[in-house]
């Protein structure tokens, strides 16, 4: 949850444990896939189905450093999902319904570039938080995705 008067995502670094990140921003992708629906698939090769308490795919997601300094870490977790071959995804009614969960939440939101105006209708919205995580969602007429960047740590 947004902790009140917290406006800044560059707000120094996170002192929770690398398992409490992990949980976190796993948790974040998992409401939101939750939120959609559907089948979300990971980065993996080939792709697997997105299962956030598995212990396999807990040990793949990308461990990485900070934006804002190369000693500090941070994880990254990625998913998306592609429309069904004899239908599309409605880009306008899934955004506007992440849009109005995490606003619902406190969250500030912001829409990245215009929206497409060609025939797949891409759009993204972000929400920055503290210690430099952020959520991320995508959404067009052929493929969704959701993605989260935890807080940043010092790298251990």
């Amino acid at each position: 949850m947004p902790q009140p008067g917290i406006k800044t995502p560059h707000d120094g670094l996170s002192t929770k444990s690398k398992t409490q990140l992990l949980d976190e921003t796993l948790q974040r992708v998992n409401d939101v896939a939750q939120l959609v629906g559907g089948e979300w698939l990971d980065a993996g090769i080939p792709p697997s189905a997105f299962n956030p308490a598995d212990a396999e795919q807990r040990a793949a997601w990308d461990w990485g450093p900070c934006d804002n300094k190369a000693t500090t870490g941070q994880y990254s977790v990625a998913v998306w999902q592609n429309a069904d071959p004899s239908s599309v995804f409605d880009p306008d009614a899934l955004s506007a319904r992440v849009r109005a969960n995490w606003e619902g939440q406190g969250y500030s939101v912001r829409q990245i570039g215009p929206t497409a105006q060609d025939d797949t209708r891409y759009r993204s919205i972000i929400v920055d938080l503290p210690h430099s995580a952020g959520m991320f969602f995508s959404a067009s007429t052929k493929i969704l995705s959701i993605s989260a960047s935890g807080e940043c740590i010092k790298w251990d």
